[in-house]
């Protein structure tokens, strides 16, 4: 299994499997985290420029729209390179508010990381 590193100033964790990174966020996803989360995510992005992208949050309690709006644009800018961002392992809370602004139409999301990597390819 891959390595896990730390992006430790935001609660950051990320993994690298054969053709996907997969990043474990490990704080509320809201107006106050977000920003730093969205430089923190593009940062890794661009350091493996061909690789799909899994985000784990599991251990993210709360999300608020600019949490949401944080995912949409990490989306985007996979979206614009042939990439793909997935999303897994959402709490009761998080479902919530993905529902409440009918997300998953726009992004996809998953039950479980393993779901997620699967539909991004690497378990085919």
């Amino acid at each position: 299994m891959a390595t896990l590193k730390s992006i430790t100033e935001m609660n950051i964790d990320y993994r690298k499997n054969t053709d996907s990174i997969v990043v474990y966020i490990n704080s509320p996803l809201d107006f106050w985290n977000s920003p730093s989360i969205q430089k923190n995510l593009s940062y890794i992005m661009d350091q493996y420029p061909d690789y799909n992208f899994v985000v784990n949050l599991n251990k993210v309690e709360y999300m608020n729209s600019a949490g949401l709006g944080m995912l949409i644009i990490s989306s985007k800018k996979l979206e614009s390179n042939n990439r793909s961002l997935k999303v897994s392992n959402l709490n009761r809370e998080v479902k919530k508010v993905i529902e409440i602004l009918n997300a998953d139409r726009i992004i996809d999301f998953y039950d479980t990381e393993e779901e997620a990597l699967k539909a991004s390819g690497l378990y085919q």
